[in-house]
């Protein structure tokens, strides 16, 4: 008997922009919801039909990240699916692109609390006449996430959850401004302490501010690995035998670098879904005293203390072996490199927590 074949391709139009989250591990999981449209002629009236489907979509790992960075709301895409496992069609990075340059005709919405400009969303200027909604999440602006990709981002973070008040929104599309006012009440069901939402807010500022830190820590190790990358290739292509002391120290250079990441974000995990890392990492306790911080209804207690101190002193650690790689072993491998009169070095800086 023939064995049966799982597969489904989708065509359609994202009905809003992705939403990306990050495992404990650091792997990225990426939501879209995908419309797609049917459309038919009625034998009886001979009028045309229209029937319009919603899928939602997951996307994992390194697939999700490019999810998150390009696809955008309205953007037209082409899903390939076997089973559950999704596969990378071969197109997508060519749709990627074209709706990449669709951001250009976008609205874009900023949020202020009071003078001070807490969020900012863009969205595609839609197709039609009509009411169109947009989402604001309540939130601020957050931090980026620590990745061993290096990339550009393209859109805003959501941040820690705004207090209660009223925020104004300014629409922004071409030279045309307009503004309204959004007031955020507490939910009338649930008794939160006006300190605990004080205390919550303070956390979740000092936690991003924390978050922000290790990011750009983990950029500079990235980027760093690239400088190392790109060197071991152009000593091959000078000499494929020769430079053998180099390449070494080269080789020595990525391992380190990759196990200064893992203090981050743990190490790289290449298994397939939602997997579990049991490491203690910094994004880890971060996202540990997050959770935390931020669901308490009669303010911080002795465990998010805690939590939020395991935190510190786990990023404090992260970044002084950090700064002693870049002071040390980076240094005198850098200037060994740059005597071949071959260097692609970037300067680097030092990291603190103030």
């Amino acid at each position: 008997m023939a064995r049966g074949v799982n597969k489904v391709i989708l065509i359609g139009n994202l009905g809003r922009d992705p939403e990306v989250r990050y495992s404990p591990s650091g792997s990225a999981v990426a939501n879209i919801t995908l419309a797609t449209s049917e459309s038919w002629k009625d034998k009886n009236s001979g009028e045309k039909q229209e029937k319009t489907e919603w899928h939602r979509v997951v996307f994992f790992g390194r697939l999700a990240e490019i999810a998150g960075e390009y696809l955008k709301q309205g953007a037209k895409e082409a899903k390939k699916a076997a089973g559950e496992a999704a596969e990378k069609d071969e197109n997508e990075e060519d749709d990627a692109a074209e709706a990449k340059k669709g951001t250009k005709d976008s609205v874009s919405f900023k949020f202020y609390d009071g003078e001070r400009l807490i969020r900012t969303l863009k969205y595609k200027i839609p197709d039609s006449a009509g009411l169109h909604r947009i989402y604001w999440g309540l939130d601020e602006a957050g931090a980026d996430r620590p990745s061993r990709i290096v990339r550009r981002r393209s859109r805003e973070s959501g941040g820690p959850a705004v207090k209660p008040g009223t925020y104004k929104v300014v629409v922004h599309l071409g030279e045309a401004r307009d503004s309204t006012s959004v007031t955020v009440a507490p939910d009338p069901r649930l008794k939160v302490s006006e300190k605990a939402i004080a205390d919550a807010y303070e956390a979740s500022k000092k936690l991003e501010a924390w978050q922000q830190t290790a990011a750009d820590a983990v950029k500079q190790l990235a980027e760093s690995k690239q400088v190392v990358r790109a060197l071991q290739k152009t000593l091959r292509e000078k000499d494929k035998d020769g430079f053998k002391d180099e390449q070494k120290d080269s080789g020595e250079m990525v391992k380190q670098i990759d196990s200064l990441i893992a203090l981050y974000i743990g190490k790289e995990d290449k298994r397939q879904g939602i997997t579990r890392n049991p490491e203690l990492t910094v994004m880890t306790r971060l996202q540990t005293a997050s959770r935390y911080a931020s669901n308490r209804p009669d303010g911080l207690t002795e465990t998010e203390r805690r939590l939020m101190g395991f935190a510190e002193t786990d990023l404090k650690k992260a970044l002084q072996a950090t700064n002693a790689f870049f002071g040390g072993a980076w240094k005198e491998y850098r200037a060994k490199m740059e005597a071949l009169a071959l260097s692609p070095f970037k300067e680097t800086q030092m990291f603190s927590m103030e």
